[in-house]
């Protein structure tokens, strides 16, 4: 099973994809819209993956995830095939709290995931975005990091 981790640039979702090593593919977004659309469809044609995992930051959060069920383009909403419920559970048997949200944000994020849902929807690729806290809001990033990386690889057999 082949997967791409993305994370925007200069962000905690950079610095989580960086404890991750062989078995995973990474990509690092610019903070702009059709400039991290573009580099996503450049990685998907390039390559095949079985599964994009992608990460953002959200102010609110601390020492918790949430996993997107849904991104929007104005009214239409369109959610991923991803099993969510899956990842949530093994998220919280490693020690990592995770709730399933419908609100993917209104900027990079949510632009992010609408792209990719829309681009990957004639692949057999599952896309699924997961928000996590801002870095100062991680108690022990370290530890955070590593229980991610546990979760994730016993979530795709790695």
């Amino acid at each position: 099973m082949k997967i791409l981790l993305t994370a925007f640039k200069n962000t905690s979702s950079e610095k989580l994809i960086g404890y991750f090593d062989e078995g995973f593919a990474k990509l690092i977004l610019e903070n702009d819209k059709r400039k991290s659309e573009q580099q996503l469809k450049n990685a998907l044609e390039k390559d095949a993956y079985s599964v994009v995992l992608s990460f953002g930051q959200r102010p609110v959060m601390k020492n918790k995830l949430a996993i997107e069920t849904c991104a929007k383009d104005g009214e239409r909403i369109i959610c991923t095939d991803f099993d969510c419920d899956d990842l949530k559970n093994t998220l919280a048997a490693c020690g990592i709290e995770a709730k399933l949200s419908s609100n993917a944000g209104t900027s990079f994020c949510n632009n992010i995931y609408r792209f990719g849902l829309e681009y990957l929807n004639t692949f057999e690729t599952q896309m699924v975005f997961v928000h996590m806290p801002f870095e100062k809001n991680i108690s022990d990033f370290d530890m955070f990091a590593e229980c991610v990386k546990k979760a994730v690889s016993k979530t795709f057999y790695i």
